[in-house]
This record gives C-alpha cells, sequence and structure tokens, in this order.
C-alpha cells in the first residue's frame, strides 16, 4: 500500500487564540465597499470545521475495541490522538486543539460568524446607498444563526423551553465585528441564544435567493434555510413551523417527495465506496442541500492502525446491523465496508478527499465533505413533529417514504404494488413495550421539560423516528443532539475501566469549552452533576504512535482489502 505524508495539525487558515480572533477582520486586504465583494466574503462564512466527530464519539454510535466484547474478546489498538480517549470518556479535552477537537469546532464557527458580521457591516454601508443587498443579507443572517446554532448544541445543554432554558448557560451571540482589544463576553443562556438564532433565522431566510449563487448548493440556497429552519423549530418543539419549513423543501405530495430522496439503488449499484461517495455528496442530486468541504482528520480515525474507537458492537448491532420495523437482517439501504472484521465499519459519505500541495512529497489536505442539510433529515424531522401533533398516520406515511427511498433488496417488506409495508400498527408492533431497550429507551422528555409530552400512543413512532435518524445521521453527529434532547441515557465502557453513564441531565452533555477559551476569561461548563467518576486509562497497552505535528498515515487505497461488511 503506498504511503503519504500529511501534516495534518497545521491547516488552520487563521491562527486563532482563545476568544481573540474575533478582533480580526476576516480580510485585512481591501474595503467591503461593493456588491461583488460582499459575494465574495460571504464564500467564506461558513465554518471548515466538522463536528461530527466529536459528537459521535460522545454519542452510542461508536465503541471502545479495547473493551471487552460480548464474548471477552479486547483488542491492543491505539486511537489517532489521545484527544479520543478523553472525548469518549466524556472528559475534559486537554491534550489537543487540532482538528475536530472543541478549540478547533469553536474558532471555526465563530470565524463564519466573524465573517457574517463584517459582510452584515458592509452591506448596511452599501444599502444605505442604494444597493440592494436583500440575498446577501440574507445569506449573512442564515449562515450567522447556523454557526451560533452549532456552538450552542455543541457546547450547551438541550433546549428545554423558554424558562428552564434561561438557567443553562448560553454562548456568546456576536452580532457586530469586535473592534476592541481583549473584549469581555457573556454567555447568556440558552434561552438568549435560541432567541437571537430564531431572530437571524426569520428576518433572514425570506431575503434568500437562489440565482446569485454559482452553485446554489454550497451556500445557504433557499431550500437548505427551509431545512435549517425545520431543524431548528424541530429542536424548539414548535412543530406547526417544522411541518410548514419542511413542506418548503418536500412538498406535500407523496410522489415529489419520493423523487427528492437519496437514489440507494443507484448507490448500491456502484459497489465502489470511492464513486458512491461522489453521489453521496453530489451538488446536482435534490436530495442534497446544503453542502461544506472541513478539515478533518476522522476519516483516519477508522484506519485499523488507528482504530480503537469504531461504529461497531453495538451500536452497530441496533442501528443498521439488525432488522427493522419493515426489514429483516439489517439495513441495506447503503452498503458498510470495512478495513478490518473485528474493528467495525462505515459508510462511504465517511471517506474524505485529499488535495495534493505538493504530489511530489506526498504533502496536502484532508478534505472531508459533509453534508449539512438533505431531504431524507429534513423528511424525519417532519416525521416527528407529524407524531408528536398527534398525526400518526401522516408520520407513518413520512417514515415509510423515507425507507421507499432506500428500498433495495427483498429482504424489506414490500406491498404487492411495490410500496414499503410500514404502517402505524407495524410500527407498534416493533417498538412495543417488549422491545429490546436499544430500540425503546426511556425517553426523560418530561424531565427535560414538564411541557415535552410524549403520549403512549406516539412513543413508538418517536422511537421509529429516533432509530431512523440514527441511520440516516451516521457519522454526522446529529445523533449526539438527539440523545440530549430527549435525555436518553447511554453507557460507555473503556477498556477495562468501570462502565461509565451519562445520565439524563448530566453536566458533561455540554461539551467543555475550549481550554484556551476558559483561561482567558469565558465561564466553563460545570462539572457537578455527572452520572459517575471513574477516572484512569485502558489497561491494554497502546501500540506506538508518531508524536509531532505530522503524522504518517497511509493513504487509502480502495484497492487494497476494503470490503463490504456483508454481501448480499
Amino acid at each position: 500500500m503506498k504511503k503519504i505524508n500529511i501534516a495534518i495539525f497545521a491547516i488552520l487558515a487563521v491562527a486563532l487564540t482563545g476568544c481573540n480572533f474575533l478582533d480580526k477582520n476576516p480580510d485585512m486586504r481591501a474595503s467591503i465597499d461593493t456588491k461583488e465583494k460582499v459575494q465574495l466574503l460571504l464564500v467564506s462564512a461558513y465554518t471548515n470545521a466538522n463536528f461530527g466527530p466529536i459528537c459521535e464519539f460522545s454519542s452510542d454510535q461508536i465503541v471502545d475495541n479495547n473493551a471487552p466484547d460480548k464474548t471477552g474478546h479486547t483488542m491492543a489498538l491505539n486511537p489517532l490522538d489521545k484527544m479520543y480517549d478523553e472525548i469518549f470518556a466524556w472528559e475534559v479535552i486537554k491534550s489537543d486543539g487540532g482538528q475536530d477537537s472543541p478549540k478547533y469546532i469553536w474558532d471555526g464557527c465563530y470565524t463564519a460568524i466573524a465573517t457574517c458580521n463584517q459582510a452584515l457591516q458592509a452591506i448596511e454601508k452599501l444599502e444605505a446607498d442604494g444597493v440592494n443587498m436583500d440575498p446577501e443579507k440574507g445569506e449573512a443572517l442564515v449562515s450567522r444563526a447556523y454557526h451560533h446554532w452549532i456552538l450552542v448544541n455543541v457546547f450547551c445543554q438541550a433546549y428545554k423551553d423558554d424558562e428552564l432554558s434561561k438557567k443553562d448557560l448560553g454562548i456568546t451571540y456576536i452580532k457586530e465585528p469586535e473592534t476592541t482589544v481583549s473584549p469581555k463576553y457573556e454567555r447568556g443562556s440558552v434561552y438568549d441564544t435560541y432567541k437571537a438564532i430564531e431572530e437571524d433565522l426569520e428576518k433572514g431566510l425570506p431575503l434568500i435567493e437562489d440565482s446569485y449563487y454559482s452553485v446554489a448548493k454550497y451556500h445557504f440556497n433557499q431550500k437548505a434555510a427551509h431545512a435549517f429552519a425545520a431543524r431548528f423549530y424541530l429542536y424548539k418543539r414548535d412543530y406547526d413551523k417544522v411541518i410548514y419549513h419542511a413542506n418548503q423543501v418536500l412538498t406535500a405530495d407523496d410522489a415529489t417527495t419520493l423523487a427528492l430522496l437519496y437514489d440507494a439503488k443507484k448507490g448500491r449499484e456502484l459497489g465502489d465506496p470511492e464513486q458512491e461517495q461522489k453521489l453521496w455528496i453530489e451538488p446536482s442530486a435534490p436530495y442534497n442541500l446544503l453542502i461544506n468541504t472541513t478539515m478533518s482528520q476522522a476519516p483516519y480515525t477508522i484506519f485499523p492502525t488507528y482504530g480503537r474507537y469504531q461504529y461497531n458492537g453495538e451500536a452497530s448491532d441496533y442501528s443498521t446491523l439488525c432488522s427493522g420495523p419493515c426489514w429483516k437482517g439489517q439495513f441495506n439501504g447503503f452498503p458498510l465496508w470495512l478495513y478490518n472484521q473485528e474493528q467495525g465499519c462505515f459508510c462511504a459519505k465517511f471517506l474524505s478527499l485529499f488535495e495534493y500541495t505538493d504530489k511530489v512529497n506526498g504533502y496536502g489536505f484532508i478534505h472531508g465533505v459533509t453534508r449539512a442539510f438533505t431531504t431524507n433529515e429534513t423528511l424525519l424531522c417532519r416525521a416527528e413533529a407529524k407524531a408528536l401533533k398527534n398525526d400518526l398516520t401522516g408520520a407513518a406515511n413520512d417514515l415509510r417514504l423515507w425507507m421507499q427511498g432506500y428500498k433495495w433488496t427483498s429482504r424489506i417488506d414490500t406491498l404487492p404494488n411495490g410500496d414499503i409495508n410500514l404502517s402505524v400498527d407495524k410500527i407498534k408492533s416493533f417498538y412495543s413495550a417488549s422491545a429490546d431497550k436499544h430500540f425503546v429507551p426511556t425517553l426523560h422528555n418530561t424531565d427535560m421539560s414538564p411541557k415535552f409530552i410524549v403520549t403512549n400512543e406516539q412513543k413508538p413512532l418517536i422511537y421509529c423516528v429516533l432509530h431512523f435518524r440514527r441511520i440516516e445521521t451516521l457519522h454526522d453527529g446529529l445523533r449526539w443532539f438527539d440523545l440530549k434532547r430527549y435525555g436518553i441515557e447511554i453507557t460507555h465502557k473503556r477498556g477495562t475501566d468501570p462502565v461509565r453513564t451519562l445520565v439524563w441531565n448530566d453536566d458533561r452533555r455540554a461539551i467543555q469549552l475550549p481550554q484556551d477559551v476558559r483561561i482567558a476569561g469565558m465561564q466553563e461548563n460545570p462539572r457537578v452533576n455527572v452520572g459517575d467518576h471513574v477516572s484512569g486509562a485502558a489497561v491494554a497497552a497502546p501500540l506506538p504512535i508518531d508524536n509531532g505535528e505530522t503524522l504518517h498515515l497511509p493513504f487509502i487505497d480502495f484497492g487494497s482489502g476494503l470490503t463490504q461488511k456483508i454481501i448480499d
């Protein structure tokens, strides 16, 4: 297998320290004084950080391969970085500020926000001169809202309700370019943050026009903005608005909706993860609404040399490698690939693209192309909202449509006309009170908020939505937010340490702020109420690993032993 040297940790486009990056003008070269310059500036109004890995490692989507499995078997594998040991154990991350770390996410989002604010300042001046800046203003406002949304969901507790969320620490909502030296910031509350996000979103969304984008899918186009609104209002539990915004993306017609979903048949027939990855991230595809290019080392965490933490064991056994309410054996909507039979598997959308800066010496950048919003995920937002509005039939039909898009093999239960056989009764039967606890976990919704009601009739539909969302958002990080929203408790087993438990109101559900941000004076997240106080390293000895900023990582050669997890 070929080798290349990749300088992973020297990729930041702007050197950022603590909160001081907010002092910087995103473009020091020229004044932003024309419509065209604002448009060029807004190309940088999107973070190059990927919040997916840190959220996946925090959730129940990953297991430690060094921990004894159900047969007692253990491995002695390394993580790619010490940071992943800390993430998986829900510890404060102290060891790294590189890619995929809290610092990288924090800096990346606030850099995008600073760009939006610089653009909005220029837009205000141009509007005063009579220039129509509505499309640019819409994009800047919605992007600013989205990046604050990432920050509040990663670094804060889940939204509860308007009163209870006033008691939880939020994040600083920045609306102006920073011009002072060493500014002091207050975090406010989760309620404050959500209120500001909603204001930006409601102001910006009606202004967005797709016509001014050269490639609309790389920007907040109209459908992507509506998809963001649908997800935002789902988390805020304003279900009428979820359905309204989702309908702007999907329409209310079944046939039209189905034509907008991911084409599983086309993807499965490719039989090649590299080619399938291109299908996942295709900008012209109707199912992709907003595509971001990120700098992320995450794809190398699945490689055998660094494969300690993987999508394996119970994480896969109760999501893709299990039967569902309308399929048998495993979910066949997309293939799973592996490098090592024991270590786990991954979907092709997890793969990276490599940009060479020096082909002779093999140096370059790892690009993880992420899909921030898709029609498939928006459909599941609508299904959840319908279920919680007690439209169980409508929710079941949306879930059927989602599964119809992933129809592939005879393992899927279909009706004589070819439609997926999925109804309210079938969902209730599969997600019954006697089902495995992984399919029907305890929901602490009323503990989260007495206003968050899920009736016994609604619960099977919600369990189905959460199951489908777990599959749909694999590798994306949104599973972590779903666990937080419903107060679902999970456990992690690291090495031979005692099992760690994350309780529904655990302080560790809010990932700790980056160390340099806390040193700079930002109020840190509390760590008083935790499900356990376990500390210590796993007993299994790690393998040798390179030190320093440059890791000698193997190039992913798809012709060298990569196979499908299960062959139909």
